[in-house]
């Protein structure tokens, strides 16, 4: 049985071009954003709920609330203001908790939605100032010896007295 062969058509003598669109025509698929959302995210994050619970309402993910915070100065603006509501809502209830393990949860979320505000700072400085070239052996094993006691090895006098007078 003899393969059937395949009709092409013709090559068209014009390049294929698309009707021009209207001035303000948007491509692509249009958004799910709704200027309502403004007063959800608000109310929502009142509650002392996050972003990702507001994206779960509306029923988006939480990745396209945060594109919508980039392209909409409106819901970026109130979304700031939601987080604020928040932080609002979830000192109240640390305030308001009596019992041990709602206290501790309420710190938890604090920390969590406002990490400046609310996270444990330890601030250590360590400053260092050895030449190692001019240390002996000797004096290297003296040093490791005595522990974690700091040793200044070498100083500048000027150093020294100045902050003698600063006192």
């Amino acid at each position: 049985m003899p393969a059937q062969a395949t009709r092409r058509l013709p090559a068209s003598p014009k390049p294929f071009r698309a009707k021009p669109k209207p001035d303000g025509y948007v491509f692509g698929r249009p958004t799910l954003y709704r200027p309502e959302y403004c007063a959800e995210v608000i109310r929502i994050m009142g509650d002392g709920y996050d972003l990702t619970a507001f994206a779960g309402t509306i029923d988006v993910g939480r990745e396209t609330v945060y594109d919508w915070i980039g392209r909409f100065p409106d819901f970026r603006h109130a979304v700031e203001i939601a987080k604020s509501k928040r932080m609002l809502a979830l000192q109240r209830k640390l305030l308001n908790t009596k019992v041990g393990v709602g206290v501790t949860a309420a710190i938890f979320a604090l920390k969590n939605a406002a990490p400046d505000d609310w996270q444990d700072r330890y601030n250590q400085t360590t400053q260092v100032n050895v030449r190692i070239e001019s240390v002996s052996d000797d004096e290297l094993l003296r040093i490791a010896a005595r522990g974690a006691k700091p040793v200044t090895i070498e100083h500048d006098e000027s150093e020294i007295s100045q902050h003698t007078n600063e006192r």
